[in-house]
């Protein structure tokens, strides 16, 4: 952080208009007030603070951010060369802002066509920063820097990734059913809980995380829960420094003694209805045989 001195410090140029204001018999009304404007101006500068962030500003990635900084009292940034850097990068500089443009040449590959100033808005002293299509590899601490005014702040960005849970029955019988929750893809590193039907928290076993080579972690847990009268269970997996919550719910159906009579009963009664279908097909057939053989009596009877 760079320190300014107590005493009040002249830019070159308005020391060179003071001059040119100065004459042999002394100093013109024109000369006073432009001496007493820059004089003015200089004098807010070097009161105005530069201000940024002082709360981490959070992301998730694949969003667009802006990372706010601004001088209080405002002033006009226009002239000035804003500077936005990360310490160990090489270049440092994110975005690097001189003569009304940025200045490529300076920036770090990794944020090419990322990043941009509000350049309308740098004649109000605000000299935030825009990082689009943001990635995990961008957070960290970032450094604006106005070199005229000597004037430096920091602020940090954190970023993150979620994923929405799986639940899958593993088993389910004797009145008991496990279920496994899964959810792949996060960053920083998750925690994850099981709730029941009220909300309350469930025992369950120890949460696995692994962390893969994209630097992306996986979070999985197993719950054992009996079927009762509340068989709507969550998954809840949460990110507390990115303010991130995804869950899941499912539904386990209870296994009454009402189902069992239907489950067992229904076989029963499906034979016992066919056992009658096909006793009343012989007794037809019977009496169709019957009838047929009567009248083939008849019939020769006539003859």
């Amino acid at each position: 952080m760079i320190h300014m001195k107590d005493r009040l410090i002249l830019k070159p140029e308005l020391s060179a208009m003071k001059s040119i204001m100065l004459s042999s018999d002394g100093l013109s009304f024109i000369g006073v007030l432009m001496c007493l404007i820059l004089t003015f101006e200089v004098c807010v500068a070097e009161q105005s603070e530069l201000i940024c962030s002082h709360q981490p500003i959070v992301a998730l990635a694949g969003d667009d951010v802006i990372l706010p900084c601004y001088l209080d009292p405002p002033i006009s940034a226009s002239s000035e060369k804003v500077e936005w850097t990360r310490p160990g990068l090489d270049p440092k500089y994110i975005h690097f802002h001189h003569n009304g443009r940025l200045i490529y040449d300076n920036q770090n590959p990794s944020y090419f066509y990322r990043t941009r100033l509000f350049v309308d808005e740098l004649q109000n002293g605000n000299v935030s920063m825009k990082i689009f299509r943001v990635k995990i590899s961008d957070a960290g601490k970032y450094f604006c820097f106005l070199e005229s005014m000597l004037k430096e702040a920091s602020i940090q960005l954190t970023v993150g990734v979620v994923s929405t849970p799986i639940i899958e029955v593993v088993s389910n019988n004797s009145g008991r059913v496990v279920l496994q929750c899964e959810s792949k893809g996060w960053y920083p590193e998750p925690e994850m809980f099981w709730l029941d039907g009220e909300g309350n928290l469930l025992s369950a076993g120890p949460t696995e995380t692994v962390r893969g080579p994209d630097d992306l972690y996986t979070v999985s847990s197993r719950v054992t829960v009996e079927k009762r009268h509340s068989n709507i269970f969550t998954c809840r997996v949460q990110q507390r420094k990115i303010h991130q919550i995804r869950e899941t719910h499912i539904y386990v159906p209870v296994q009454s003694s009402s189902l069992w009579i239907w489950i067992i009963g229904t076989p029963i009664i499906s034979a016992v209805a066919l056992f009658h279908i096909i006793n009343l097909l012989i007794c037809t057939k019977k009496n169709w045989d019957k009838v047929m053989s009567q009248r083939q009596r008849r019939m020769n009877s006539w003859i």
